[in-house]
């Protein structure tokens, strides 16, 4: 797979991550950053509202391990 497939790729999973709500949301990502580093990997740009997302995703994991911690 070439960088602009995966480019391609990784904005699907961007729409798909937008349409999805909780535990999705979290295997989605995975799938997003997996992508996001084969682009590095293959010597490509990271769009940058694709790094943004991936950013914001985990973001959201954080706050949500948070959620779980007892006062």
């Amino acid at each position: 797979m070439d960088v602009k497939d995966l480019i391609d790729r990784a904005q699907g999973i961007a729409t798909t991550i937008s349409e999805a709500s909780g535990a999705e949301r979290f295997q989605l990502h995975d799938q997003l950053h997996r992508t996001l580093e084969l682009i590095k990997l293959q010597g490509g740009k990271v769009p940058s509202q694709l790094r943004r997302l991936d950013l914001d995703l985990v973001d959201e994991a954080v706050e949500a391990a948070f959620d779980n911690v007892p006062v």
